[in-house]
């Protein structure tokens, strides 16, 4: 089977996946564990998909243009204005610190696998590059309403809806760019702020 073919069935099956491991999920501790597997998945069938010859190249900075980097910008402002303000009053250096190293390792891990694996094998074709991973990027999110008490802000609607958004906007970028520097950047600054939105509304629960 080729690679491009596995990847596609390989997709769906990985989201199925997820969402079964974390709908049996039963506290904070667990909800870690199975996230550093999903992440560790994602990394794995990334090298596995992309190859590590070509990792570096997906890196690569594009020509600085203002409409991609505003693009880019958009839904870190999203997250900025529409959740993290709130929280000002209730941020701790220890609370930016691990919303910072989440928020790494989760925008790198994704941003791997869900556009540039796809990126890379699909890299003329839109339907496969950008709206496939789309709605399984979307769906995957799934498993993360599913986590038993957990808080989400905005409610199911919000998360999945802004899943879907961003990940358009983040798979654009990457097509338009050819690259993933800027999605990634993107993607770990709304993770940043959204993370410690997460952190603070579910310290107590």
């Amino acid at each position: 089977m080729c690679k491009t073919r596995a990847l596609l069935i390989i997709t769906p099956l990985f989201v199925a996946q997820m969402i079964w491991l974390f709908s049996g999920l039963t506290g904070v501790e667990s909800a870690l564990g199975a996230m550093a597997v999903y992440w560790l998945i994602c990394l794995a069938l990334a090298v596995y998909f992309i190859g590590t010859a070509s990792l570096k190249s997906l890196f690569r900075r594009p020509p600085f243009r203002w409409q991609t980097l505003l693009w880019a910008l958009l839904p870190v402002a999203l997250v900025v204005f529409g959740s993290f303000a709130k929280d000002l009053p209730n941020l701790t250096p220890r609370l930016l610190a691990l919303s910072a190293m989440f928020a790494l390792i989760n925008a790198s891990s994704e941003e791997l696998f869900w556009r540039g694996a796809f990126l890379h094998n699909f890299p003329t074709d839109h339907r496969f590059a950008i709206l496939y991973p789309l709605v399984f990027f979307t769906l995957w999110h799934v498993a993360i309403i599913l986590i038993p008490g957990v808080n989400i802000q905005g409610g199911a609607k919000s998360l999945l809806g802004g899943a879907a958004i961003m990940g358009l906007i983040w798979g654009l970028l990457g097509w338009k760019t050819r690259s993933i520097y800027l999605s990634a950047l993107s993607h770990f600054g709304v993770n940043f702020f959204a993370f410690t939105g997460v952190m603070l509304a579910n310290a107590n629960t």
